[in-house]
């Protein structure tokens, strides 16, 4: 019996090893978020993305070791060129009715705080527009105030 209920387990949980690795489009790809897509479509698709995050991260890269804030600049700026190119390649796949939908997608990625401008979101601390928390008075966390670190004079 138990020779049984481990052998039904690793076939079980090959099957579903080899389910999850047959699944490559990413979660926050737009293929999920169109739909009536050809195989075709997805493919190209898919490839493009491939291509667009793998030149976002060398950008990236390059970002983060720029020092000089014009060289930043300068970078993000080809960072936003290369996302519109990306788009409109996209676009260039899809037919009218399914651009629509991808125009919704980007919208709603916007919408929910992963800008496609390159901010965040407006939401500030507890997700206030810039609000945080108005009434601490830097009293900290609990609202102890001083006299309770080893920096501090406790006389």
């Amino acid at each position: 019996m138990k020779t049984t209920v481990g052998i039904l387990t690793v076939i079980f949980l090959m099957a579903f090893g080899l389910q999850v690795n047959a699944q490559k489009v990413k979660r926050n790809s737009c293929v999920n978020g169109i739909s009536n897509l050809s195989e075709t479509q997805k493919t190209s698709i898919t490839e493009l993305e491939t291509t667009f995050q793998k030149e976002m991260a060398d950008y990236r890269d390059e970002r983060q070791a720029a020092n000089d804030l014009e060289v930043k600049k300068e970078i993000r700026e080809k960072m936003l060129n290369a996302r519109a190119q990306h788009q409109k390649e996209v676009n260039g796949v899809l037919n009218p009715e399914q651009q629509k939908e991808y125009v919704a997608w980007i919208d709603a990625r916007k919408a929910r705080g992963n800008k496609a401008d390159g901010t965040m979101g407006n939401s500030g601390m507890h997700g206030k527009k810039g609000q945080g928390n108005v009434d601490s008075k830097g009293k900290g966390r609990n609202g102890g105030g001083a006299g309770k670190g080893t920096c501090l004079n406790n006389n």
